[in-house]
């Protein structure tokens, strides 16, 4: 009802119609009393849900500020022990290289000394073996020895030497010829 029909019954209106608009208007009011309540009740509700959607927004922004944070110390950190694997291996790789000079080195200067050593003594390798088979004067003593000897001069040891190796041979085969049945080396 509007008001302009509102005001046309109170003006033709008895008392009974009067009472029933009293009525009428008593029950509007009141509801809309309880409807602007519950208006102003979700009002409140919305600006509450609003205050604490915005309270959650800045926890959250913190949270992705202090997460981000500590994404990018993380990041250094990885960065840092990067670099430190990087300076390991390089280092690693400069003590390689050290170390394979240093050993050539060693090679050099172990062939200079068993050149040295082979023109010094100008013994030929007959006269060296017979040095090293002195004082085996039978044929146990003679195997003895020989079996050390190739144990010293293998060329798979270190030091070894092939040359030597057959003069070794060759001098154990003619001393076991020199040994006579009984096992005793025969003195020319």
């Amino acid at each position: 009802m509007n008001t302009d029909e509102l005001l046309e019954r109170l003006e033709g209106a008895d008392e009974g119609e009067l009472k029933e608009l009293k009525l009428w208007l008593f029950k509007e009011s009141i509801r809309l009393r309880d409807e602007r309540h519950e208006l102003e009740m979700e009002q409140r509700d919305f600006e509450n849900d609003r205050e604490n959607t915005r309270e959650e927004n800045r926890r959250y922004e913190e949270h992705l500020a202090v997460r981000g944070k500590q994404l990018r110390r993380e990041e250094e950190l990885i960065a840092q022990k990067h670099d430190v694997i990087k300076r390991g291996f390089e280092e690693l790789d400069r003590d390689r290289q050290a170390l394979a000079a240093r050993e050539n080195a060693v090679r050099d200067q172990e062939m200079r000394l068993r050149e040295m050593a082979a023109d010094s003594y100008m013994l030929n390798s007959d006269e060296a073996c017979d040095i090293m088979f002195k004082g085996a004067d039978n044929i146990l003593l003679l195997k003895k020895r020989y079996k050390d000897l190739l144990k010293m001069f293998h060329p798979d040891c270190p030091g070894g030497d092939t040359e030597m190796v057959k003069a070794l041979n060759k001098s154990y085969d003619r001393l076991i010829n020199e040994c006579d049945a009984y096992g005793k080396r025969r003195r020319a």
